[in-house]
């Protein structure tokens, strides 16, 4: 999609995935979309069931669950965004250690004062790298902050700040309940206005229930931006077979141009593919989420 007026596209990155929330009173709406395809396609209703690197953005406390794991997400979504996530984390008994990278922006973005020729041509981004601890600290009751370095570019300007996350997590049995408390911090200014980050509350659980060889995932989930944001119920469920196969199916409230998703994942032996599918409302077009992980 072409970017005619400069002012426009300096303002579009921020605006893009605003979603309605707090649009006018928060950046870096990066933040705030989902990153693993398994997630996603759940309707983004992963805080509570996250075991894998991804647990970094979704839960830190649930970092030391599971094995030790490495992810890579793509997301190629509306009105020509990106976004990406590497990441890893490690097991060390109660305690889990894990390190990301989201870069997310919009590509070749044309810059135009009159109508014609682009004067030039530019990439928009943001980033943010995440490093996170989980400790289970007694019983069945987990705990964890994930700390992160942010950055973000548009045409010639730039900031850059710090933010964190907490999170706690209760699982026992095939029960698991969480709350989590993201984006907490700070921007240095940009071009005179410092940018406000979207501090987001998620609150939730999930059952998982094994009838021969099926296995079934149900996973509700509260979300909300503290400034200005709606409440949004996200909801997902997933059928397995065999824990070779999966369909998932997600459904989110509140949203002006998405609430279903919809997806599908292969495991054999420790790799997993997983893929989530969004259709969006109001011409927005589609999103495709991609993910690859490697448990060792």
């Amino acid at each position: 999609m072409k970017k005619y007026i400069l002012i426009y596209i300096l303002l579009l990155p921020l605006t893009i995935f605003a979603q309605n929330e707090g649009a006018g009173n928060t950046g870096l709406s990066f933040l705030k979309i989902g990153l693993n395809a398994k997630a996603v396609a759940m309707g983004d209703a992963y805080s509570s069931i996250s075991e894998d690197a991804t647990s970094l953005i979704y839960n830190p406390s649930t970092i030391h669950l599971g094995k030790n794991n490495v992810i890579l997400s793509h997301n190629i979504s509306q009105i020509d965004f990106t976004s990406s996530f590497i990441g890893t984390k490690f097991v060390f008994g109660k305690l889990g250690v894990g390190l990301g990278i989201i870069r997310a922006g919009v590509n070749n973005i044309e810059v135009r004062l009159t109508p014609g020729a682009p004067l030039e041509k530019f990439n928009s981004q943001d980033i943010s790298i995440n490093l996170g601890i989980s400790y289970n600290f007694y019983e069945n009751i987990s705990v964890g902050i994930a700390t992160k370095f942010l950055y973000e570019k548009i045409y010639v300007d730039e900031a850059s700040g710090f933010g964190f996350d907490i999170g706690t997590n209760y699982k026992k049995d095939e029960f698991s309940f969480s709350f989590v408390l993201a984006n907490l911090g700070s921007m240095d200014e940009m071009r005179n206005t410092r940018t406000k980050l979207p501090t987001l509350v998620r609150f939730g659980g999930s059952y998982k229930y094994l009838y021969k060889d099926f296995n079934f995932l149900l996973a509700l989930e509260g979300f909300k931006v503290l400034e200005g944001g709606k409440l949004h119920i996200h909801s997902g469920f997933e059928a397995g077979y065999k824990d070779l196969a999966f369909i998932r199916v997600g459904y989110q409230t509140n949203y002006e141009n998405k609430n279903f998703s919809t997806g599908i994942g292969l495991k054999y032996k420790d790799i997993t593919f997983d893929y989530a599918f969004i259709p969006y409302s109001n011409s927005f077009g589609t999103g495709n989420i991609f993910s690859i992980g490697y448990n060792f």
